[in-house]
């Protein structure tokens, strides 16, 4: 193999710094006789002034030599970062392969632990169902719990007004003042006219006339007689008063429709007064609590105007009709307005203590309570979702008012490890 490759391939020269002196290097695994060395230096000296002759021409060249010896460095050099190249990347690929069996193992061990593995858990057992107090409440606007409208059942001459809007007034306090001689001259005809029809039938009954005639008569003296005495009625009423309208409550005065010197016609709207020692507020309250709200239930009112103030009041109705864009419903609120704080037109925040039938859970046991509320029901050693009813809350609970019965047993911890159909095993019950 050696002599093979000593025939094909030259003596390496090796350039020294003094350009007349050359180093011969052997064969490889062969030595070199002292023919051998002659020849190969003879060829050594010819390539050398084969070299200078071209330096003479201008070109320069280079010996053959020098070109092996630098390819046999580029081969080593090539084949070291070879190897180096394959050994990195095979370290690359056995770690690859060690991430991704790791990988493998967690995920199958993640679904046995999740499907197969039986999941202790802490569940609390639901008691009766309690009755609970919770405060609701909403915003509301301040409205007169009844406005009056001050009329006279006949036609009149108005001859001065007390009051103007605006004023308070008190109950019999006198409004406007009528002319009496009108309303006196009214009376006075209606006297007239009963005695009239009194004549009539009596003369109609005295000579035994048609029996249709007789009954008409009687008709007659009975609408004048009626007549007569409403008008007695109106002048001694609980709104006229010596020529006077008078006020039939304490309030204030809202609008006045009518001025001195002007005649109104019968039962015109002479002036509307409203009654503010006891007011109505219209609050709107989430329908969310609608089963909550009771009437005659106390509640409080707190005016927007008045943070530090606080009157007691009284559900009085409850309007069954939802508003549609508020998600709301109306309760009116009666409240005594002895102090005059409250005013017509007002904004007041209302609370009030709602009560209702429910079952009293763990907050940390329910799932979504804000939307859809359900819970993780244990049955036969697994756990389902069962959807229930939030009604309410307190700090720590919920009251759950439908969804639940009495015995049940719901999971408490942990929550975030079960899913539908989990076996589990209870490993503690709360009460």
């Amino acid at each position: 193999m050696d002599e093979r490759r000593s025939q094909v391939l030259p003596e390496y020269t090796k350039p020294s710094s003094d350009d007349s002196v050359t180093e011969t290097l052997p064969k490889h695994g062969k030595k070199q006789t002292p023919a051998r060395e002659k020849e190969q230096k003879v060829i050594v000296s010819d390539g050398l002034n084969a070299g200078a002759t071209k330096k003479k021409g201008g070109k320069a060249g280079r010996p053959f030599s020098s070109l092996l010896y630098s390819s046999k460095e580029s081969i080593q050099h090539s084949t070291k970062s070879f190897k180096t190249r394959y050994k990195r990347s095979r370290a690359l690929n056995v770690a690859a392969i060690a991430a991704g069996l790791a990988l493998l193992i967690f995920a199958f061990y993640t679904l046995w632990y999740a499907f197969l593995a039986t999941q202790p858990v802490t569940v609390f057992q639901v008691g009766r169902q309690q009755v609970v107090t919770q405060n609701v409440g909403g915003g509301g606007l301040v409205d007169a719990k009844q406005n009056f409208n001050l009329q006279f059942p006949l036609a009149e001459r108005v001859i001065g007004i007390m009051v103007k809007p605006g004023d308070h007034i008190k109950r019999n306090q006198a409004l406007i003042h009528l002319d009496p001689s009108q309303l006196n001259a009214q009376v006075q005809q209606a006297s007239n006219d009963v005695a009239a029809a009194q004549a009539y039938l009596n003369s109609v009954s005295a000579s035994a006339v048609n029996p249709i005639t007789v009954a008409a008569a009687q008709q007659a003296y009975q609408v004048a007689n009626n007549h007569y005495h409403a008008l007695l009625a109106q002048t001694n009423g609980p709104t006229l008063h010596n020529g006077n309208l008078i006020s039939p409550v304490d309030g204030v005065v809202i609008t006045v429709t009518i001025n001195p010197g002007e005649v109104f016609a019968a039962n015109t709207v002479l002036m509307t007064l409203a009654d503010q020692s006891s007011l109505i507020v219209h609050a709107q309250i989430p329908l969310a609590n609608l089963q909550q709200v009771h009437l005659k239930a106390p509640a409080q009112i707190t005016p927007s105007a008045l943070p530090g103030v606080t009157l007691d009041g009284t559900v009085s109705a409850i309007i069954p009709q939802a508003n549609a864009q508020t998600d709301t419903f109306q309760v009116d609120v009666t409240v005594t307005n002895t102090q005059q704080l409250l005013i017509p037109g007002m904004s007041a925040y209302v609370r009030l203590q709602g009560q209702q039938n429910a079952f009293v859970v763990p907050r940390i046991a329910v799932l979504n309570p804000d939307h859809e509320s359900s819970v993780y029901l244990v049955q036969h050693g697994h756990v389902y979702l069962k959807q229930v009813h939030v009604a309410g809350s307190a700090p720590d609970l919920f009251y759950v008012d439908s969804g639940l019965s009495a015995r049940d047993q719901i999971v408490v911890l942990p929550l975030n490890r079960l899913h539908q159909g989990q076996t589990v095993a209870i490993n503690a019950v709360e009460h």
